[in-house]
């Protein structure tokens, strides 16, 4: 089945993009699996950090009857969030801040949730030990972080293909920099959060084509488009059909399923 990505031109903003074309494949899925895991309560109050477009917080809005905050440092995220909310009446708190300087209150939330955004800080520590003081005591929480890269095969592909086409090794893309279970589990225990959990889980994404895929992340993956726009238009050509090449394996009738796997980290306050 091919995907809005091969099916339409991709000329909207970063944040209509990531909402329009990865939230469905990609990162839907794993607010999903970040939300069933938080196990959440009717009258419980739910803070997502970092949360972009909002698809973990407009899922815990259709779960609970208490307060759900979306928090996120980028205005036009937070716009595009709080669109999709209205349309499909969610009743979500949308707060711009910084995750390392939350505008809340000592243990005020019931959870906290994150999805695939803990690895972007800039001071991890400091964000995680935020995370801890707003949560009530006992409180959740629960986060998505990349796995390192070679567990994520499209993306991977890409890597790797921009590598070649530069002559150099593949990079470590700023999303799959905090992959390792081990330093996950240190950075959480060092903020004072107990009853650590780290589980690597793996999904599939799906796309219509591998040409839907790289347009996809160009669009709406900022690390993505950025490393893309060093290459000339006859470079990012060449990157196109080496990624179609390293995702064959990948086609199937309804077009590609790419694996790509997280680490899920369950900690208590």
């Amino acid at each position: 089945m091919p995907g809005a990505a091969d099916q339409e031109p991709i000329d909207t903003g970063p944040a209509e993009a990531q909402e329009r074309f990865l939230v469905p494949a990609i990162f839907g899925p794993w607010a999903q699996e970040v939300v069933d895991r938080a196990a959440l309560a009717a009258n419980e109050q739910v803070l997502d950090l970092a949360c972009g477009t909002g698809p973990a917080a407009r899922l815990a809005a259709k779960r609970v009857a208490g307060r759900v905050v979306g928090l996120d440092i980028d205005a036009a995220s937070l716009a595009v969030a709080a669109s999709q909310a209205d349309a499909e009446g969610a009743a979500v708190e949308w707060v711009e801040g910084s995750a390392l300087d939350l505008p809340f209150a000592d243990e005020e939330f019931d959870a906290v949730l994150c999805c695939q955004a803990l690895q972007f800080f800039p001071d991890r520590a400091r964000a995680l030990g935020e995370m801890r003081r707003v949560l009530k005591p006992a409180g959740r929480l629960v986060a998505s972080v990349w796995r390192t890269i070679d567990h994520c095969a499209g993306h991977f592909a890409v890597a790797r293909a921009m590598a070649e086409q530069a002559g150099a090794a593949p990079a470590t893309l700023p999303p799959f920099s905090l992959g390792d279970a081990e330093e996950l589990r240190s950075l959480a225990a060092e903020a004072g959060f107990a009853d650590i959990a780290i589980e690597a889980v793996a999904k599939v994404a799906r796309f219509g084509s591998a040409d839907g895929f790289v347009e996809a992340l160009a669009a709406g993956a900022p690390s993505t488009r950025h490393a893309l726009a060093k290459f000339d238009d006859d470079a990012r050509q060449s990157i196109m059909r080496r990624v179609a090449t390293l995702l064959a394996p990948y086609r199937d009738g309804d077009g590609l399923g790419i694996p790509m796997e997280s680490h899920i980290l369950k900690a208590r306050a």
